[in-house]
């Protein structure tokens, strides 16, 4: 023990005082998951994870790493997203880097990233003819990284060509140092472009189109609840209806999908129906199904062009 420290100060840094504390305070500043932000920020101080947390609520934490939790509480306190504050994410089974340049990971676009991995196994599975893949909007790239690790070998060899794009440079260069930390940044093409324009290399007709884009309203990003007031509204902000970016999207595949492609789009709770109506007005006929999260919302809408 520091001749600093006496017990009852040794036990104020305890984990499981820490904890307790730690909640409270932010039941306190109103936050919706007090408990788990509590969590999440304590084990963050002691460099482990939340399993080991509860197994040692006994563990003392050092002063300067007391210091920096206290640091993170006021910041959470004010709203700041727990992925901000700690600088990455759990999602997918992977750790991604977050930090105000994208949106964070929600676990509802894990639903996306799987509907794309299974599409792109099938297709490997029916020819031998290289799958296109295009991230559109990529943001953190956390969609991207999960589509390149897990098909690291076929893109090693070409059997995969797998570009990401998005408007906001900011956004482009918090994919790549995913992409770098999470080895792949050598599989994955990356460039600025507004939806599927402008990516320097001349038309591309890719197999496989995955979108995440904006489509909350305008009215809720402009209100900016709780953590959405710390994340880019350019990567939330999808007009009045929320469906300004995606409509621009779809009006693009009769021109940039090609033959036999499909696209994959994530929407908001009662989108679905809509993107299916936009769908149907092309020139070109397109198939529409769609993919329900774990809530039943239709969240993933799958449109394939069928002109084959």
């Amino acid at each position: 023990m520091s001749p600093a420290q006496h017990p009852a100060e040794m036990a104020d840094l305890q984990a499981g005082s820490l904890l307790a504390d730690a909640t409270a305070h932010l039941t306190e500043a109103g936050s919706g998951t007090p408990r788990l932000d509590a969590e999440l920020l304590v084990s963050h101080a002691f460099g482990r994870d939340r399993t080991w947390l509860h197994a040692h609520p006994e563990a003392v934490l050092d002063a300067e790493a007391a210091s920096s939790l206290r640091g993170w509480m006021e910041r959470r306190a004010g709203g700041e997203p727990v992925a901000y504050i700690r600088g990455f994410k759990e999602w997918f089974g992977m750790r991604v880097l977050t930090d105000g340049r994208a949106l964070i990971p929600r676990p509802e676009t894990e639903v996306l990233a799987e509907a794309a991995i299974a599409e792109i196994a099938a297709r490997l599975a029916r020819d031998s003819r290289t799958v296109i893949v295009w991230d559109v909007g990529t943001g953190s790239g956390a969609v991207a990284l999960a589509v390149a690790q897990r098909f690291r070998a076929a893109l090693a060899l070409s059997r995969v060509r797998l570009m990401a794009s998005d408007v906001s440079p900011d956004a482009l260069e918090l994919a790549s140092e995913n992409f770098t930390v999470g080895g792949v940044a050598s599989l994955v093409t990356l460039a600025v472009a507004d939806l599927m324009d402008g990516f320097g290399e001349g038309p591309l007709m890719p197999d496989v189109v995955i979108a995440n884009l904006p489509y909350v309203t305008k009215g809720v990003v402009e209100l900016a609840p709780g953590s959405l007031a710390y994340e880019p509204s350019l990567a939330l902000d999808g007009g009045p209806d929320g469906l300004d970016t995606i409509r621009r999207l779809v009006a693009q595949l009769p021109d940039r999908l090609a033959s036999g492609g499909v696209a994959l789009m994530e929407v908001g709770n009662g989108q679905a129906p809509v993107v299916d109506e936009l769908a149907a007005g092309l020139r070109v006929r397109l198939g529409v199904t769609t993919i329900p999260d774990l809530a039943g919302i239709d969240r993933v809408v799958r449109i394939a062009r069928l002109d084959t």
